[in-house]
């Protein structure tokens, strides 16, 4: 449920602020710098038990939890897989650098807020950690390594220098990075979806219905997602031996 409320918030983001972002990256880099700040304050001075209990809910969690920032991972996703002709491609290709950039450092402050508990835990209390806590951890290493690195090579000066075969390989990892990233969050929430589900569970409705609903939804988005991917790689290799084949008849 949270990742949907979070989708709802990065669309919004994304159609009203697409112009402002393509002319003045910068200043959203800076602002995405300033939510890890305020994350790491929120939980360092204790403000979930003095602000109300919907600014958690609908603003906090989304950021807390990761799931604005994967949002807006999920809207790079399908800007990948929708056809670069459409309307959807034209007005928002030119910033998907951009919205990748500013995924990636709000990501930084979830695993901030997550990883200082878990790599305190491992190494004072390891007997607290249960298989689901190893997997997910064991996750997050190839996770963090590849966002950081596909987002260096986001930015416009850092692509100016490299090569461009050497840019593409390095971005073609994003399709594992999502394939990770599914399966990192699905590591979380099926044990706990399964758990809430149990007769004997005495877990409140509210959350057991987030539960279900969140495992749905991601499952829904990254299935869509792989579907339209590989039907238009399909049609990308449709257009190339078809115009392969007119160019072989034209010089014959």
């Amino acid at each position: 449920m949270i990742f949907l409320i979070a989708l709802i918030e990065a669309l919004v983001f994304v159609i009203l602020c697409k112009g402002v972002i393509k002319k003045h990256p910068g200043v959203f880099y800076l602002i995405s710098i300033a939510v890890i700040a305020f994350i790491v304050y929120y939980q360092k001075a204790g403000l979930y038990e003095v602000l109300p209990e919907w600014t958690y809910t609908y603003i906090i969690s989304v950021f807390w939890r990761g799931a604005f920032p994967t949002a807006l991972f999920v809207i790079v996703m399908f800007l990948g897989a929708v056809e670069k002709k459409s309307d959807l491609a034209r007005q928002l290709m030119p910033i998907r650098g951009n919205l990748a950039i500013i995924a990636s450092l709000m990501t930084l402050a979830h695993s901030f807020v997550y990883g200082v508990y878990y790599v305190t835990t491992l190494f004072s209390n390891p007997q607290e950690f249960n298989l689901r806590d190893i997997i997910s951890l064991i996750l997050t290493v190839p996770l963090f390594i590849l966002m950081i690195l596909l987002m260096v090579t986001s930015f416009t000066k850092v692509r100016r220098r490299m090569k461009a075969t050497a840019w593409k390989k390095i971005q073609k990892l994003a399709y594992l990075w999502f394939g990770l990233l599914y399966l990192y969050l699905m590591v979380l929430l099926v044990p706990s979806m399964l758990s809430a589900l149990k007769p004997s569970s005495e877990m409140e409705l509210f959350y057991k219905v987030n539960y279900v609903i969140s495992v749905l939804a991601y499952t829904a988005v990254f299935g869509v997602y792989f579907v339209m991917r590989v039907r238009k790689y399909i049609r990308d290799k449709q257009k190339s031996k078809s115009c392969y084949c007119s160019y072989i008849k034209e010089i014959a």
